[in-house]
């Protein structure tokens, strides 16, 4: 049913009450949370001839009106009136629907306020300003160049069809020749130092000066132009240099000026932007000289170490930039961006063990969507077609405005008998594993985390991703099958009073650490006992924690350093003995009374089930005993069923002891050896947990040194609270067991009590396959996730390679195996899984079935050199992959052109007359870079397309000549 109250070439969205729209704006203004939704122009429309009409309310979603004025918003409703549709008559057209009344609304980011114009036909206009309250306020001439700018971000990052769609949205050019860029600029840079007010994209926590909407905007208008040398030269050189505080104050009566409006060098923030521009517009020296003078100003500008690490690793100075990154996680850890860069350069280094632990320290934010118009249901949505410039182009029948994607019903380009039909299709989408993957549902953080993910996998493979995440994480089976039952984890078997809160586990950490005392946990003493059993030779002249053994493990086994910060050093006991008091009545006692004494001790010190909990020296029992045989027990049976044989034990002992004294020469030469009953201290260990926490926050920037565990330590401080979880629970349920053979070389007060050999023995064979575990990170739940998202995009891979190798080999048709929303998520996943080549034959098959502005758009990105690095990774990891066409050869200028047609076409239809910035823009941009202005006007001129569409192309050819980018002189 055709409607003659409908504008021509504007989507017309109709209300079933007049002013509906306009209520839920000012209700929703509450909930605005960034740059604000597009501008809303509602107009009323009457019937001039006959009164028992009712008036018609209606509106759409516009941007790229200049918002500087109430007149220029006046003027765009009253050019509507000129497009409502037209009836033919004997006398000429006529129409008997009339605008009579119009409302334009205006979201200003900067005062959370909506700029409200109505106009009557004819009659005044009328501005004010409403309040997320829904209060009227007066708008100001402040007010309006705020709204002018809102505006012009909104336009420039609301731009791509792909990222932002909305229901009855129209888009008009922003720019259109070089006097409406001075306008914008200079909006821009009025505001830039109030940009932060605006929030930051997903990828930032905090927004600052050169982190914010406004930067985002600016940089990305000039960047799809590629004009980055006039971005630096005209806007950020000037505001990189500019007096801190706005304008300079005049000098007074005695030449002084104020000290805060003083300024002498560069802004570091805004120097970051000014390296970057000149950095991607090929003045490297610049950019260097930019760097360095931002870093004299302040060594400890996060942006400005950020664009430096990028620099470097664009040089492939890796070492450089690892050391660049790690100052910026240093100075900006809650920052997502500098964990990433650290993270890529750890994946250019190779050093991929690295690159998962900084991954999974990275801080990971909730992401928040862009503010999208809240309207109600409308009566009916009229969308307008132009025919002239559809007549030889399919678009389909039932598609939505902005949609990117594709509705399986419409026409297609060929009657083949072997395609389903759309019912059937429909079926098949709705059951299809393909289209559910969760990968296309990241947004933010996530989707960045991803890819660094999938850049991983892409190099090493899935294999090694996997024993690499078993290196360093600890798995769900190892976490419960470790020797001491974690007691702070939740158990449905256990009751309530078995649970231990892990404050009181660090408690008793805390209260086993007093016993230490002076023990030094970095470094040990050099002074050697003068008796020692035959077992214990004596240590070298000076050991440190990175050099130290794990008692139990081999020598010929290397031990982590963390191991031993978080185990203690045996080698600390003859140090500790040394700084014993002078008055210990054990420390004169001979060998042998100390074996009795360490015997009667074991007999009366066992471990009993029924014990109270409020052992000294730090002991705390556990009191899971259903059906179990913990470790205590153990040690206890161990400890019973060797009493006997103490005796004889120890009459041995003191045997080796007294021919080691007498061959003490020939025991200093000896390698130190760790005794075999693997002494543990607790009060140590709780010591040296300390000790590692607070040597993670340091980051060493020194290129000799081991950055590997440099970025573990800064993983270290986020996950303090998993590896508690992990380390606490073990040091607080260990017991203090110390071998009868060092009781001697130890004072009593560290000693504390002994048990039997055995149960020592037992320990130290537990406690050597506990040491790697210990030195493991806790994996981020989110981290896991994406690993989990990853398997199941390998295993779609991996079937659909599978089906595609068995259907070429039987010869069976392959382009309906999958229906054509299938074929764009394949080659969506493959573009994830790095593989631009198989992307490709997935796009050509799903615009075999029908049109896809989608595939489209993404066959343009691989023939304008999007994913040129991609392709060149493939080619060299893989056999048998086909290059596409050189960037410079007429056959990728013509399948890009092609592809550049069919989607100025869909533009043109869902009224996205925004000749720039558009990402089709940027594409054709891209290719005048490549071939030239003449030859890419020439190449569009031999394709004989029809005049409506030949136009809106040459309207960006225009643009590209208007502003003399790259390639438009030859």
């Amino acid at each position: 049913m055709a409607y003659n109250d409908c504008l021509q070439d504007v989507p017309d969205i109709f209300e079933n009450e007049i002013g509906e729209s306009l209520g839920s704006r000012t209700e929703s203004l509450g909930m605005i949370r960034e740059l604000g939704p597009p501008d809303l122009c509602h107009i009323v429309k009457i019937h001039s001839s006959n009164r028992n009409e009712a008036d018609i309310g209606s509106y759409h979603h516009v941007l790229g009106v200049d918002t500087s004025s109430s007149a220029s918003l006046a003027a765009y409703i009253n050019s509507l009136q000129y497009s409502l549709s037209d009836k033919p008559g004997w006398f000429g057209a006529t129409n008997a629907w009339k605008i009579a009344s119009g409302t334009y609304c205006a979201y200003n980011a900067f005062s959370k306020v909506d700029l409200r114009v109505q106009i009557k036909i004819p009659g005044g206009v009328d501005a004010f300003a409403i309040s997320p309250q829904g209060e009227r306020r007066e708008v100001t001439e402040e007010m309006w160049k705020e709204c002018h700018v809102s505006s012009i971000l909104r336009a420039i990052l609301y731009s791509d069809p792909a990222t932002y769609s909305v229901t009855g949205l129209r888009r008009l050019t922003l720019v259109a020749n070089p006097r409406d860029e001075t306008r914008v600029v200079e909006a821009l840079m009025e505001q830039f130092h109030n940009g932060w007010h605006l929030g930051s994209n997903a990828e930032t926590q905090v927004a600052s000066l050169a982190r914010n909407y406004l930067a985002d905007g600016l940089m990305g208008y000039f960047a799809g132009q590629g004009r980055f040398i006039d971005c630096a030269s005209e806007i950020l050189s000037p505001l990189a240099y500019a007096p801190l505080g706005g304008k300079q104050e005049q000098p007074g009566a005695d030449g002084t000026r104020a000290a805060s409006l003083e300024f002498k060098g560069v802004d570091p923030e805004v120097a970051s932007l000014l390296a970057e521009a000149y950095m991607n517009g090929d003045e490297e020296v610049q950019a260097v000289r930019v760097m360095h003078q931002a870093l004299k100003a302040k060594p400890s500008c996060y942006p400005i170490l950020h664009t430096q690490a990028e620099f470097l690793r664009r040089k492939k100075q890796l070492a450089s930039a690892r050391t660049i990154a790690l100052m910026a996680v240093k100075y900006a850890p809650s920052e997502f961006q500098a964990w990433a860069r650290l993270t890529e350069v750890y994946i250019d280094d190779g050093d991929y063990e690295s690159a998962l632990l900084s991954l999974n320290t990275c801080p990971m934010y909730t992401y928040v969507d862009r503010d999208y118009p809240r309207v109600p249901t409308p009566r009916r949505i009229n969308y307008p077609v132009k025919s002239d410039v559809l007549s030889d182009y399919n678009l389909g029948d039932n598609f939505t405005n902005g949609n990117y994607g594709s509705v399986p019903s419409g026409p297609r380009p060929s009657n083949d008998s072997d395609a389903p039909g759309v019912a059937e299709e429909i079926a098949q989408n709705e059951t299809s594993f393909i289209l559910r993957l969760s990968a296309p549902t990241l947004k933010g953080t996530f989707a960045h985390a991803y890819k660094l993910l999938t850049s991983i996998v892409g190099t090493i493979g899935w294999d090694e991703l996997l024993l690499l995440r078993s290196n360093v994480f600890v798995m769900e089976e190892e976490y419960r099958n470790s020797v001491v039952p974690n007691m702070a984890v939740d158990d449905e078997e256990d009751d309530d009073d078995d649970h231990v809160p892990l404050s009181a586990l660090r408690d008793c950490n805390s209260s086993s650490s007093a016993v230490v005392g002076a023990v030094e946990t970095t470094t040990c003493s050099a002074a050697a006992p003068s008796a020692a059993p035959a077992t214990v030779a004596e240590p070298a002249p000076e050991v440190t924690t990175s050099e130290a053994h794990t008692p139990g493990v081999q020598e010929s086994e290397p031990v982590p350093d963390s191991v031993e910060a978080e185990k203690g050093e045996p080698e600390d006991a003859p140090a500790s003995a040394d700084k014993a008091p002078a008055d210990d009545p054990e420390k004169d006692k001979p060998a042998d009374d100390k074996l009795s004494n360490g015997k009667q001790e074991e007999e009366d010190k066992a471990p009993e089930p029924s014990a109270p909990a409020d052992q000294p020296k730090g002991k705390k029992k556990n009191k899971r005993n259903k059906g179990k045989k913990t470790k205590e027990n153990l040690m206890a049976s161990e400890a019973g069923d060797t009493v006997g044989n103490v005796d004889a034990d120890a009459a041995e002992t003191t045997e080796e002891a007294k021919q080691n004294e007498s061959a003490g020469a020939e025991a200093a030469s000896q390698p130190a050896v760790e005794p075999s009953s693997g002494l543990k201290n607790s009060a140590a260990e709780g010591t040296s947990i300390a000790v590692l926490g607070s040597t993670m926050e340091d980051v060493s920037l020194s290129d000799n040194d081991d950055h590997k565990d440099a970025a573990s330590g800064l993983a270290e401080q986020k996950l303090e609270e998993g590896n508690d979880q992990v380390a606490a629970p073990q040091l607080a349920a260990r017991e203090v067991n110390v071998s009868d053979d060092v009781a001697e070389q130890q004072p009593e007060a560290v000693v504390g009590t002994a048990v039997s050999t055995a149960a020592n023995d037992w320990e130290s064979e537990s406690e050597a396959e506990d040491a790697p575990h210990m030195r493991k990170r806790l994996c981020e739940r989110w981290l896991d996730n994406l690993i989990m998202i990853l398997f199941d995009d390998l295993r779609t891979y991996t079937n659909w390679r599978t089906k595609m190798h068995s259907l070429r080999a039987t010869g069976q048709p392959i382009m309906h195996q999958f229906t054509q929303a299938e074929w764009e998520a394949l080659g969506d996943l493959a573009l994830r899984l790095r593989r631009p080549s198989e992307a490709r034959e997935a796009y050509e098959y799903a615009l075999s079935i029908r049109f896809s502005a989608k595939a489209w758009l993404r066959l343009l990105e691989m023939h304008t050199g999007t994913y040129a690095q991609m392709q060149k990774d493939e080619v060299e990891r893989h056999d048998g992959v086909l290059p596409l066409a050189p960037l410079a050869s007429t056959d990728a200028l013509i399948m890009a052109l092609d592809a550049a047609v069919w989607l100025a076409v869909y533009n043109d239809r869902w009224y996205n007359n925004m000749a720039y910035p558009n990402p089709l823009c940027s594409h054709i941009i891209k290719l005048v870079n490549i071939h030239g202005l003449s030859k890419v006007h020439n190449t569009l001129i031999s394709m004989n397309l029809r005049p409506a569409v030949f136009s809106i192309l040459k309207a960006h050819l225009d643009v590209a000549e208007k502003f003399e980018v790259a390639g438009t002189k030859w």
